[in-house]
């Protein structure tokens, strides 16, 4: 009886036990506290790995940004290494490890992995690319079945190294270059020349008894000349002019200064080399190639203002910068000879380089010109070969033609001409980029000095530019009449000698 009673209580009790809901929620609570502690436990490990990976890009972009820095700092210290470019490529690996081993260093969960780096040059550019991998432990994870959890990345980075140009400059010092660029100062200069505009240029002896000087040209340097009447007689007083005439020459003297001034700043050393070389009947060497820039600015007169280094090269009838005692090399005189002076430019290009370093520099011939070729020289001849030896013969008093004489001169008849652009080819076919800067011509008013002359040129004028602009290489045509325009002009054509030997890469 009384083990019934107690089964019946016992009974009710169970069924109150199990009606109540309180008790669900503690027995679900101990059964969620499991996968909850894991979940966070999963959450720090995520964390953790997330913090490792942090630290691991960092290690991989301070990786990738020590390569191609040191590479072209490499490039930029050692551009006269015949090797240069392996080396630089096995000094930016080398840093670039180094840099990846401090800045992954103090992982104490994560396996440090050996990263993958490449670097690699394509013309002037280093390009480098980290790769890792790796796994760091997780602690809670392993009661989950993940013990473990990958963290991988990557890195790239670029820097351009600095092309090394040689600039040739290619000057035209022909008399047509002796033109003012401002049509009142053509004026003025007829006015004191017997109306003579072009081709006013020799040293003429009557003047020089006067102390004249070169007739027409002295003017651009004293304020002055001597005046020519029309019946060929001179006047005694002196044409005073209140300022003196700027002749082309002038302008492109004033505007090869202030690219000198350009290429005195370069990314590196080294970076450019400068040239100044004139022609006439032939090219000749006034600078060779250096990157000595203040040496050039002193041989261009850029401290004098205005600087006239320039035209005190034009044409005087007698051969410049010759070699020895011999008339016939040098500029030449009397004429305007692209048929030589383009291929005699092509032989001092050596080598044609990419740019990549110093030793293997790019050329950019810059031929500042007018455009108009002329056949004729103020010379004598044997055979071939052009003497120019002036008239008076006094440079080369001693020199003896081939017939046991002294050598006279004098010249062969003027032939205003578009010259052949055959010769352009040829040079651009070497790997040489042509730059070319026309100066116009401005039609010349018929005086009464080489009227013949002045007519053919006037009529030649039409076709010089579609000449010259198709002897240039692609894109490298500019054109400058006034002395600012020309300055701009060069200015340009050194901006994209920088650009192209940059992008064509």
């Amino acid at each position: 009886m009384q083990l019934n009673v107690a089964l019946r209580g016992a009974a009710r009790r169970l069924r109150a036990f199990a009606r109540e809901r309180r008790g669900n929620i503690s027995i679900l609570f101990a059964l969620s506290l499991v996968p909850m502690i894991g979940m966070v436990g999963l959450g720090v490990d995520y964390g953790i790995a997330l913090s490792t990976k942090s630290k691991l890009d960092a290690a991989a972009d301070a990786a990738a940004l020590a390569a191609v820095a040191t590479a072209k700092a490499y490039v930029a210290a050692n551009s006269s290494d015949s090797n240069v470019t392996a080396d630089a490529t096995a000094a930016g690996l080398d840093q670039a490890k180094r840099a990846f081993a401090v800045n992954a260093a103090g992982l104490k969960i994560a396996t440090v992995p050996t990263p993958v780096i490449t670097l690699t040059r394509t013309g002037q550019t280093f390009a480098s690319n980290v790769s890792y991998s790796s796994v760091t432990t997780a602690q809670f994870g392993r009661m989950f079945g993940t013990p473990a959890l990958n963290v991988a990345g990557t890195s790239a980075a670029r820097a351009d190294v600095p092309s090394y140009l040689d600039f040739y400059l290619f000057v035209d010092e022909s008399g047509s270059m002796g033109i003012p660029t401002a049509a009142a100062d053509q004026t003025t200069l007829a006015n004191v020349n017997g109306g003579c505009q072009f081709a006013c240029h020799f040293s003429d002896p009557k003047l020089a008894t006067e102390s004249a000087g070169a007739w027409g040209y002295n003017i651009a340097t004293t304020g002055y000349t001597k005046k020519k009447a029309s019946n060929g007689t001179y006047v005694n007083d002196k044409q005073v002019l209140t300022t003196p005439i700027q002749l082309r020459s002038g302008a492109v003297n004033n505007a090869i200064c202030q690219l000198l001034s350009r290429a005195a700043s370069p990314a590196v050393p080294n970076q450019y080399r400068v040239g100044i070389y004139p022609f006439i009947n032939q090219v000749a060497t006034l600078a060779a190639l250096t990157t000595n820039i203040p040496s050039l600015q002193s041989t261009a007169d850029c401290s004098s203002s205005p600087p006239m280094a320039l035209t005190s090269l034009l044409d005087p009838g007698v051969t410049q910068f010759y070699s020895g005692n011999d008339p016939t090399t040098g500029t030449g005189s009397g004429g305007t000879h692209f048929e030589s002076a383009l291929p005699g430019m092509q032989a001092l290009v050596s080598p044609v380089g990419d740019g990549s370093s110093a030793v293997n520099s790019k050329p950019f011939v810059f031929l500042i010109t007018d455009g108009m070729d002329n056949g004729q020289h103020y010379s004598s001849k044997s055979g071939s070969s052009y003497r120019y030896v002036g008239d008076p013969n006094t440079l080369f008093t001693s020199y003896v033609g081939s017939n046991g004489k002294a050598v006279t001169s004098g010249f062969d008849g003027s032939s205003p001409q578009i010259f052949s652009r055959s010769y352009c080819s040829q040079l651009k076919s070497a790997g040489i980029t042509l730059s070319i800067l026309y100066i116009p011509y401005v039609t010349l008013a018929v005086g009464s000095s080489n009227q013949a002359e002045t007519i053919t040129v006037d009529n030649l004028i039409p076709g010089v530019s579609s000449n010259l602009q198709a002897c240039a290489s692609s894109g490298f045509f500019y054109t400058a009449s006034s002395a600012s325009d020309i300055t701009a002009a060069l200015s340009a054509m050194f901006n994209q000698a920088i650009q192209v030997a940059h992008l064509s890469k």
